[in-house]
Parts: structure tokens; sequence; C-alpha cells
């Protein structure tokens, strides 16, 4: 089964035109150690991540950069319009955080504001100008084989143990039955961390720092060895003695790293040679002070990218899930821990740029272990722009110890199903190493998918030494790690299917039970066997028999709970009598479809069917259970109702898509919101599996 945390189809914009975007938190608690509409459809299909209505109890908007907004305009307005849009409100573009005008895209722009000006009613002003997609505030954005290292030996590494490792831990990641079987991971896979940066100079992770090859200066690219013959030039070629000739090690630490090269002039020779619009970007970029230098002055990127690939097998240290990998240092996040929105765009739009333009580098998911507060359509966006490239966007699921099933935590509760046609997102929770949840991490059974090792993970520090954290934050990595593995074990699959075996290979863990989409723990030893597998050999086809006339009917139920089973022909089924005002209130009806296109009933002119009613109760007590629904299948819905949001939830221990109306019609999805289907397994639904009547 593919597992995946909600399906949703035709995201408007205007869906999320009232919301404002959220101030973030990085989830690490130091421990004590330191598509358009279905033509003519009068309803439409909404993001069900987008929050519900506030209400008086709602905690107060988060705080955002001052004297800042952030615009959206549509695509093809020339530079005169955009001009005339921002005097409405005083505005002055201070930067393009994402887009070219030049060629015809959609700009969005970092505005300034007049000193007297209130950012909410210029954001409410702009928002009714027909040339302004969106605006909303620039909110603030805050951290919230067998290894021989020292850390690993030694047992401060539980969340690399397994069940068959020498030092046991079976709720640990796996990862050192993976390293036992040869797969340590590959420097052709890159990974992002978007966060307060890296210290690139540690002894256990310099290796692994990404170098930009198309920001290799042209003097030296034809010089440079690649000593171990994969195609690009990477640290550990730079450490061997084929190449002395052309580095120095001007920090004096006994090694080639990012540090000796940002020193080097012969390197940083002041050219963009890629034309990205960074000049001498050779390791990632530091968007906090706009610069080539992405350190940590935190520490917080450090030890999660420790998790994710500090270097394995040295003797020393600690070892990342991934041996073998590069890094992408993003650096929007400061020395204070805080950043904005507009930068964390920013820096996702570098690595989804850095993807596309690589040769020979397999760019596959970033690391986002920050999150909370509300939905922003530019981050949203971004997100959107990194799946569309292949990329996953691995998230901590946050803090604070709620279930974000009710109240939705973002970056965490994003999706790209409805925009991208597959989720790239995986929200990751926290657990001990006794295999509890973490009290401090977030849950939800439709809004979290697995759990991984979050306390008291050991892993470098920004000083140069190592250190222990807790966290969501120390979770996500682990998953990010494991990608790294699969994907330099599996160089063919999508990242739909690189999901699919993370979320399929997770062991059923009691704590997460019906708290996460899978109800397990990250295993990546599992997850790796999963990729391994040979695809099954296709069955010799039958005879085709001769073709019997298609034959179609209408089956419906009664005012009672019905199982209906429909033909070999088209069917109409419908757990509803045909005639009458009782619209399945108080029933459980089971649709199966069999053969033949066939469509299911879930409204019809009289109404949506399954209302019980009930304010709060989202109608788990009545609705339509779709056993068998396939493609060229439809679901009828009424048109009573404009906006449906769809969900992947569990049902009476069936997983599957809920399909929900939103009766209050605050196109928001929300606890008054009423469950009229379940579509029960796997099926991705768009607008197209859907009619209106």
């Amino acid at each position: 089964m593919n597992f995946q945390k909600l399906k949703l189809a035709d995201v408007s914009e205007e869906t999320f035109e009232d919301i404002q975007p959220q101030f973030f938190t990085v989830f690490g608690v130091p421990a004590p150690e330191t598509a358009e509409p279905a033509p003519d459809a009068p309803a439409f299909l909404a993001e069900a991540t987008a929050p519900p209505a506030r209400d008086a109890a709602a905690p107060a908007a988060p705080p955002a950069v001052p004297g800042e907004i952030l615009v959206q305009f549509n695509a093809g307005l020339d530079a005169g319009r955009v001009q005339q849009v921002l005097a409405t409100v005083g505005g002055t573009a201070l930067e393009v955080v994402h887009g070219d005008a030049a060629q015809g895209e959609a700009l969005l722009l970092r505005v300034g504001l007049p000193p007297e000006a209130e950012a909410e009613e210029a954001i409410t002003l702009l928002r009714g100008e027909p040339a302004v997609a969106f605006a909303e505030a620039n909110f603030t954005v805050s951290v919230e084989a067998v290894s021989n290292d020292g850390g690993y030996v030694r047992g401060n590494l539980w969340g690399m143990y397994g069940d068959a490792t020498e030092i046991r831990n079976a709720n640990g990641s796996q990862a050192g039955e993976a390293w036992a079987t040869g797969a340590t991971g590959s420097a052709s896979i890159v990974v992002g961390v978007l966060d307060t940066g890296l210290n690139y100079t540690h002894s256990d992770i310099y290796q692994n720092v990404w170098i930009n090859q198309n920001e290799i200066p042209v003097s030296l690219r034809g010089k440079l060895a690649d000593t171990d013959s994969d195609g690009q030039i990477t640290f550990r070629d730079l450490n061997q003695a084929a190449n002395k000739a052309w580095v120095k090690d001007l920090n004096k630490n006994g090694r080639i790293d990012a540090g000796d090269l940002l020193k080097d002039s012969s390197w940083v020779n002041g050219d963009d040679l890629d034309r990205n619009g960074y000049r001498d970007d050779l390791f990632g970029w530091d968007f906090v002070n706009d610069d080539n230098d992405p350190f940590d002055d935190h520490g917080h990127g450090t030890h999660v990218s420790g998790t994710i690939g500090a270097m394995g097998g040295n003797g020393y240290g600690v070892a990342g899930v991934a041996w073998d990998v590069q890094i992408v240092a993003l650096k929007f996040l400061g020395a204070s821990g805080s950043g904005s929105i507009a930068d964390a765009v920013k820096a996702l739009d570098y690595y989804t740029a850095a993807g596309k333009a690589a040769v020979g580098q397999d760019f596959v998911a970033t690391n986002n272990s920050w999150g909370g507060g509300a939905y922003s359509s530019a981050m949203q966006q971004a997100i959107d722009r990194s799946a569309e490239a292949g990329n996953l966007f691995i998230a901590a699921a946050g803090n604070n110890g709620r279930n974000t099933d009710a109240a939705a935590n973002y970056p965490s509760g994003y999706s790209t199903l409805g925009s991208v046609g597959y989720e790239a997102v995986v929200s990751v929770a926290a657990i001990t190493s006794t295999g509890a949840r973490a009290s401090y991490s977030n849950y939800g059974a439709t809004s979290v998918d697995l759990g991984a090792p979050g306390s008291s993970i050991h892993s470098i520090a920004a000083n140069g030494g190592y250190t222990t954290m807790s966290g969501t934050s120390m979770a996500a990595p682990h998953v990010t790690g494991a990608i790294a593995l699969y994907a330099a074990a599996n160089p063919e699959d999508s990242a739909a299917e690189i999901r699919s075996a993370l979320l399929n290979a997770t062991t059923a863990t009691a704590s997460l039970e019906g708290r996460t989409v899978t109800g397990g723990r990250l295993d990546v030893a599992r997850m790796l066997e999963i990729g391994a597998a040979p695809d099954a050999e296709p069955e010799q086809a039958a005879p085709e028999p001769e073709p019997e006339p298609i034959l179609a009917s209408f089956i419906f139920g009664t005012a009672g709970s019905d199982n209906l089973v429909g033909t070999a022909g088209v069917d109409t089924i419908s757990g509803i009598a045909a005639t009458g005002n009782t619209l399945g209130k108080g029933s459980v009806d089971v649709l199966w479809g069999l053969a033949g296109d066939d469509v299911f009933l879930l409204g019809d002119a009289r109404g949506v069917f399954y209302d019980d009613g009930l304010a709060a109760k989202q109608g788990t007590g009545d609705y339509a259970r779709i056993m068998d629904f396939a493609a060229g299948d439809r679901i009828q819905l009424s048109d009573d109702v404009d906006t449906y949001f769809l969900r992947k939830i569990r049902v009476d221990g069936q997983l599957g898509t809920a399909i929900y109306a939103d009766l209050d019609g605050n196109n928001r999805y929300g606890t008054t919101d009423e469950l009229i289907g379940h579509v029960v397994g796997s099926a991705t639904l768009s607008a197209a599996d859907f009619i209106y009547g």
C-alpha cells in the first residue's frame, strides 16, 4: 500500500487568500547535556491542510518583519504596472524573491512600507487589486557496514541501532543493519538542509559538504583529478595527493575543507560562473547575510546535518545515517535562530534550481527542522516548485505536544498532492529510545506520517565537537538520511516511489498507532529491502474471452445501512433510496462497483448525503464506504456545496481517502465539515474522478 498523508485536487489560490503565513520555531529542544477546476463543475476540491477558521481562542498572529510584506503579482505585468500597484500603499520593491519578469514569470516581491503604514491594511488593499495574486506578511521564523565510530561503538547513537546490530535497540532507525549490507550512500546524492548553516570545517563532516560543480573556476576544471572516478569533484578528491597543487590548507587544520576554498582567491574569484545570481556559491548560500559563506553561528543546522551525513567508518566521532552524501548548506536562520519566510522561499528555490542545473548529481530531498504557525502561499508555491523538480520535503512535526489533525502545523502541514500530483511532504514525529512518542512531539493520524528517533540524539556541534539534542528537529534528519541511502541504491526511483518505500517500510509502534498515518517508526533496513525486491513477474495473460454486452444498472439502498454490490456492467450505486428525503443520516453503507465504469453517489439534486447535522462531529457515524474505486469510476457529489476536502485517514481500521463536505462554507477544512465518503485503499483521486448533480 502506498501511504500518503492526504488526497486533494484542484487547489485554487483563492482558497487561501485570507490565510496568514506563519511564525516558525526550530524543533530542536536542547537536552540537559548541553490545475484548474473540472469543466463546468460548480464545485472544487480544496486544500485540506488550510487551517480551520480562527476563533476567539485562537492565538494572535505571529510576529513579522517590521515594515515589510510579500506580494505575488500575476504573470505578464510590466514594471510600470507593478510600480503603480505598489504606489497605492506607498510600497517599495526591496527584492525579487522569486520570478523573472523578462521571462514572463510572475514576480514575488519583498515590499517595504512607509513608517506610517499598517501592514495589515496594506495587505487588505493589495488583495483587492486584480494584478495581485496574493499579499501576506513577511513573518519571522526561528529555530524551534558496521560503524567503528567512537560514538557508535560506545553506545551513544541509539538512533542508528536496530534489533540485529551489535549494540541493540529495536526502536532505533535500523541504519546499522543497512550499513552491514554495504549500504552507506553515494556522493552523487545531494540533500539540502534549510537551517542555521553548517560548520563545514568539522572533522566529521567536511568531506560530505556539497561542491557546486558549475561554480568551480574554469582555470581549475581541467586540472583537478576525479580520484574516485565518480564524475564529479568532491572533498574526497581534494584531500588526495593528486590535487595537492590546486588546494591549500589555509586554515591549518590538516585537511582541505570548504573553509580553505572560501579563503583561496583561485577558487573564489568573484564570478557568477553558473549564472544563477549568486557569486562564488561553491557550497550553498547564506540568505541571512546574503553571501557565499553559510557557516553555522547557532549550532542547530550542524547537529541536524550530522545526523543526516556525518562521515562514517572513520574510526571516531559519530556517523550519520548516510556516510556518503553531499549536503547543501542553505542558511536562512541567523545566529539568534530566527529568519524570514522570504529567505526560506529563496533557500528552497536555490536548492531546486541547483538540482535542475546539476549533471551527475541527484538532488532528492531537503530537511526542514523548523515549523509551526499558519499557512503561507509563498512557501506553498516554493514547495510546489521543488516537488515538481522531483524533490521530497522532509519536515519536523513540531514540538507542541498537540494533535495537528485539529490545528495544522507548518511546514509539515503543507501538501503537494493537488498542485503537483503526488505528495512530496513527509511529516516526522519524535520517539524516545524506549519506543514511546516523545511527550513534546506533535502527532496526527492524518497529518503526521511516521516517527523516528528524536530524543537524546548525539551529533556534531558547530564548535567542532559533539553535543546531544532532543526534538522533532532531530527526528526529521534520520528520515532525510534514510532517503539519501535509498536513493543511492535505487537511482531510478521517483520521489513518489521513494516516499512510498519509506512509509511502507515502517515498523508498527504502539505509541504511534492512531497517531500517525502509518502507525509506525522509521526502518531504514526494511526500506532498502523494499527497494531491492525484484518486480513481480507478470502473469501469463489468459486468452481474452468473447466480449459480452455491457449492461447498465441502478442499485439503490434503503434508509438503513446497506452492503451493495454492483455488476460486471456500468452501475450507478447509491446507499440512499432513489426517492424520498432520507439521505443516509445515521447509516454506513458499503459500496462495491466490481467491473465496469461505475458511478458512486454521495449527493444529488436532493442535497448532500450522510449529513448528520451535528456540529464538530465530522460525520464518522454516517458515510459511504467505497471499497473498489478504480480508473474509469466516478464519484457524484451534490452541487449544493462549493467545496469538498480530501484527506488520508483510517476509518474503522481501514486506510483510505476521506471526502468531506465544506458545510460551513468557509473554504477551510475544519471540525464542522462532514465526512460523506471514504474511498478504501490508496486510489489517487483528482477532479476528473468527480461529477456533480
